[in-house]
C-alpha cells in the first residue's frame, strides 16, 4: 500500500448519486514508540475498508489523518468538512495513545493526540456522537487504544500470526459483508480496552484488538450462517483472551441497531468455537484440558461427523470424538480453530453435521 502521509479522499468507483462508505482513519504514525503498529494499522484496515465497500456495492471515501497532519486541527476540519447521506456508512478508526482520567463518568477513552495541551484532546464518544447527528444509515467508531490513567504507555508484546480463512466465493462473502455493513442501521461505538487497562500492539503485526477485529470479522462472512455485530465483537474478545499478552484484557462496545439483528440459532456458535480452541490451548493445564475432550455431548449430537479442513484443504471426515482427541493431541501444531456455522448442521440446540478449519 501507498505511504499515508497526510489526510486525503479516495474516492472509488463513484457514481454521481451512489451510497457511500465513509472510512475515516486516524493514526499516530510519527508516535516515537506506536509508528510502526500504527502503519501496519492503516495498512490492514484500508485493505479491510476497500473489501467492505467492494462487497457491499458502496462507493469508498478514504480519509486518513496521520503523520505531521495527526493534529485535532485536522481532525475538526474532516469532521466539520464530512457530508454524509441518509443511507450511508461512516465508520472512524483510531490507533495511537489513548487515556481515561480518574472519576470520569465515560467508560470510552479519551483519544491522546494533542501531547503538549491535553484539554484539547477528544473523546472517543463525542466523535461518535458528531458523526451520528449527521444521521447516516450506520455509524462505527472504533478505537484501539489504552484507556488508563495518563502516566502509563501502550503495551509491546510479542508478534501474532495472521490467520487466513478458506477462499468462498464472492456471493457468499458479499451477502455476509451486506449482513454485517448495509442491512443494519443505527450505531456501534467499540474500544480496544475498558477502563484502567491499557492496549497491546507489535511494530510488525500491529495492534492486537484491530488483529483479532479483522480475523474475528474475516470469520463472521466467511464461516457464520448469519453474522451479527455482538457475535462478531463477542468473537473478537474470545481471540483476545487465546493470547498470554492480552488475556485479562476486556474490549468496550455498545451496540444500538434498530431491529437488524437476525433471530439468534438456538444454538450458540462462540461457545461451541471457545470449546475447540479450549482444546488446543496449551496454556491450559493439560489434565484440564483432556478433561474437556469428553464434554463433546454438551454441544453436539452422539453420532456427530465433522468435515476437517486443514488450512485451506478438505481432509477427511472424522467422529466428533476422534476430533476432539484430534485437537487434544495436535495443540502444538494447530493454532486456531474455525467453526464453519454456513456448512454445519443444528439438532434442537446441539450440532449434527459439523465443518471445521484447523490453522496450523
Amino acid at each position: 500500500m501507498k505511504k499515508l502521509a497526510l489526510c486525503l479522499l479516495m474516492s472509488i468507483g463513484l457514481s454521481a448519486h451512489g451510497q457511500t462508505f465513509h472510512a475515516l482513519l486516524m493514526a499516530d504514525t510519527r508516535d516515537e514508540l506506536l509508528s510502526g503498529a500504527c502503519e501496519r494499522d492503516l495498512e490492514v484496515m484500508h485493505r479491510q475498508f476497500e473489501q467492505i465497500s467492494s462487497a457491499i456495492g458502496f462507493q469508498l471515501s478514504e480519509k486518513v489523518i496521520s503523520r505531521d497532519f495527526f493534529t485535532v486541527n485536522e481532525l475538526e476540519k474532516v469532521l466539520d468538512s464530512l457530508r454524509i447521506a441518509p443511507d450511508d456508512v461512516v465508520f472512524f478508526y483510531y490507533t495511537g495513545h489513548g487515556y481515561n482520567v480518574a472519576g470520569r463518568a465515560d467508560r470510552f477513552p479519551i483519544l491522546h493526540v494533542d501531547k503538549k495541551n491535553i484539554r484539547r484532546n477528544p473523546e472517543l464518544s463525542a466523535i461518535h456522537e458528531r458523526l451520528r447527528a449527521k444521521k447516516p444509515r450506520l455509524c462505527i467508531s472504533l478505537g484501539d487504544c489504552c484507556n488508563d490513567l495518563l502516566t502509563s504507555t501502550r503495551g509491546m508484546v510479542s508478534r501474532k500470526p495472521m490467520i487466513r480463512g478458506l477462499n468462498l466465493t464472492d456471493d457468499s462473502l458479499n451477502a455476509s459483508y451486506r449482513r454485517l455493513f448495509r442491512i443494519p442501521a443505527g450505531d456501534i461505538l467499540i474500544a480496544s480496552s475498558q477502563p484502567p487497562q491499557q492496549s497491546s500492539a507489535h511494530p510488525d503485526s500491529g495492534s492486537f484488538y484491530t488483529r483479532s477485529f479483522t480475523e474475528a470479522l474475516e470469520t463472521a462472512t466467511r464461516f457464520a450462517g448469519n453474522p451479527t455485530w455482538e457475535a462478531l465483537l463477542s468473537d473478537t474478545q474470545a481471540r483476545l483472551g487465546r493470547h498470554s499478552a492480552t488475556r485479562e484484557k476486556k474490549s468496550l462496545y455498545r451496540v444500538r441497531l434498530a431491529g437488524a439483528e437476525p433471530s439468534p440459532s438456538p444454538v450458540n456458535f462462540p461457545e461451541i468455537s471457545r470449546y475447540l480452541n479450549s482444546l488446543i490451548n496449551t496454556d491450559i493445564p493439560d489434565t484440564k484440558r483432556f478433561g474437556l475432550v469428553t464434554d463433546t455431548r454438551r454441544y453436539f449430537t452422539e453420532k456427530a461427523r465433522v468435515n476437517i479442513y486443514v488450512n485451506n484443504t478438505l481432509g477427511e471426515v472424522q467422529p466428533i470424538e476422534q476430533v476432539a482427541r484430534r485437537l487434544y493431541l495436535n495443540a502444538d501444531k494447530i493454532r486456531q480453530v474455525n467453526l464453519i456455522e454456513r456448512l454445519s448442521t443444528v439438532d434442537g440446540k446441539v450440532l449434527r453435521t459439523v465443518a471445521i478449519q484447523e490453522i496450523w
